[in-house]
């Protein structure tokens, strides 16, 4: 694939990934604000929903290390090669889903294994119905993620997007039928996204079939455990299984834990602060995850100075974009809460801010992170990723009594701050770049666009409205934007390096 193609695709990809963003925004301001209009249901859906992100893990680190292989034989044309990759790790994937799938079922008439004091009858009910709809519906994860991994390995993923965006568009319409006057059908609604989700899942195999003239049959008969594949992704496979028990200690158990040593309205008043957190998440993963085939594209073709270069690019443009609107949300997370859910959740505004600044660093980590894998680091891999749950969990048992709910805000930022700086370390040496060097590419320019960004944040936040309305939510959000807007005027206007950076990235991204 020339040059120009990359960039083309590229750009198709963050063209309809910003329109899916939207959706997501929208779909944050519009349905929350129904969901939570019963906190403890909405509590109890928190804890549920919270389950299912254990199904983006299910592979065991498999799936992951299958696409960097499958990458790699794609780049080199080795078609059949790339098939039993997937087929193997989609093997992996199957095994695990089936055993969550029973575990699901098993939750749905014991729900109080997973929520603390469900008396009521109707929360019982709720909480019993959206784990058999989760089990019913968790071997769909498979074909959803193979679609993912046969795209994005042919970095086509804006196919998947479209898709996406149109089931985003009905579940948003759909809150006006489960959540009418008089009505608040949660567990409706729940199973109508997990249809629609299918449907989505569908087309893109349709589409597959057609684009690439894929060959499914083969792909399925690819389905046996493969010895050759397994010795040969093994190492890089069971290293993102201890990534993804890492991150699943990190990421995924609090709300749990929230759940049975406090009860469903924390996990509410918490979930508001984690809802943005995977918002951000989601927008990170929109800005580098067109950048994970490129990688094992440099490493494919042992091309290591172009990865160094590569990765330089990357981190240096697209800073601003991570840490300027992080801060923007963070001055005016008060008006935001406020005007969004109500002062029902005065207490999430603190742990919202915390959580945010858990990703102010990710321009970094992200790409960071995609490199030691691509490179099969997997002695740095291990330290970086058994550093940040012993630090969070910890710092959570010995502070719990004195900051309560907290503590699993202010850990969760403290455990990244320091996973960050060691990434940071690692990076360093690896690109023969000293401190220096790099905090002046990177936070120089942003010193004048952070200052200003701040400076308006403070004046506006004093005539912002602080109580739950649809018109004062946007007026909230075009002050944020405005912000931002700001911000990233300052940053082209006094940062010759960065102008100059961003020209050369759209000209020359491959």
């Amino acid at each position: 694939m020339s040059a120009q193609s990359y960039t083309k695709n590229y750009l198709k990809i963050y063209f309809w990934q910003g329109i899916s963003l939207v959706l997501s925004f929208l779909s944050m301001f519009i349905v929350i604000p129904y969901l939570t209009a019963d906190p403890n249901i909405y509590g109890i859906y928190t804890v549920c929903l919270s389950i299912s992100i254990f199904l983006s893990y299910a592979d065991f680190g498999f799936l992951s290390a299958g696409q960097k292989y499958a990458a790699e034989y794609y780049i080199r044309e080795e078609k059949n090669e790339e098939i039993k990759v997937i087929g193997f790790t989609g093997l992996i994937l199957l095994v695990f889903l089936l055993l969550l799938s029973v575990l699901f079922t098993y939750l749905s008439f014991n729900p109080t294994l997973l929520v603390k004091n469900l008396a009521v009858e109707s929360g019982y009910s709720v909480a019993s119905s959206l784990l058999l709809i989760l089990a019913l519906f968790t071997p769909v994860t498979l074909f959803q993620r193979i679609a993912q991994m046969i795209f994005s390995i042919r970095i086509e993923d804006f196919i998947i997007q479209r898709s996406n965006i149109v089931a985003s568009i009905l579940k948003i319409i759909s809150v006006l039928w489960f959540f009418r006057d008089g009505e608040y059908d949660i567990v409706g609604y729940f199973l109508f996204t997990q249809v629609i989700n299918l449907i989505a899942i569908l087309v893109n195999f349709i589409i597959a079939r057609v684009r690439y003239n894929y060959d499914f049959k083969a792909l399925f008969k690819a389905f046996y455990f493969d010895v050759e594949v397994y010795n040969k992704i093994k190492k890089v496979a069971f290293t993102s299984l201890f990534v993804t028990v890492s991150w699943v200690l990190y990421y995924e158990l609090d709300p749990l834990v929230i759940s049975k040593v406090l009860g469903a309205n924390q996990v509410a008043v918490y979930a508001i602060g984690l809802t943005v957190l995977s918002f951000f998440r989601s927008i990170l993963g929109i800005m580098f995850s067109p950048f994970n085939a490129r990688f094992n594209y440099f490493v494919g073709n042992n091309d290591e100075e172009g990865l160094k270069n590569f990765f330089i690019q990357i981190v240096t443009t697209f800073a601003p974009f991570v840490v300027l609107p992080i801060i923007a949300l963070t001055v005016l997370s008060k008006p935001l809460i406020l005007s969004w859910v109500g002062s029902d959740y005065t207490e999430s505004i603190l742990i919202t801010q915390f959580l945010l600044c858990c990703n102010l660093f990710a321009f970094f980590t992200y790409p960071a992170g995609i490199l030691l894998l691509a490179q099969e680091r997997v002695k740095d891999m291990f330290k970086i990723n058994l550093l940040i749950p012993v630090v969070y969990w910890l710092g959570i048992l010995i502070t719990f009594k004195l900051l309560g709910l907290n503590s699993f805000a202010v850990f969760k930022l403290v455990a990244f701050f320091i996973s960050a700086s060691f990434y940071y370390l690692l990076i360093f040496r690896y690109l023969k770049i000293s401190f220096s060097d790099m905090f002046f590419k990177l936070f120089k320019p942003l010193f004048l666009p952070v200052v200003s960004l701040v400076g308006l944040g403070l004046v506006f936040i004093n005539y912002m409205p602080n109580y739950k309305s649809k018109l004062n939510l946007l007026i909230v959000a075009m002050v944020i934007g405005f912000l931002i807007l700001v911000s990233f005027l300052v940053l082209f206007v006094f940062s010759d390096s960065w102008r100059k950076n961003l020209s050369r990235i759209l000209s020359n991204l491959k």
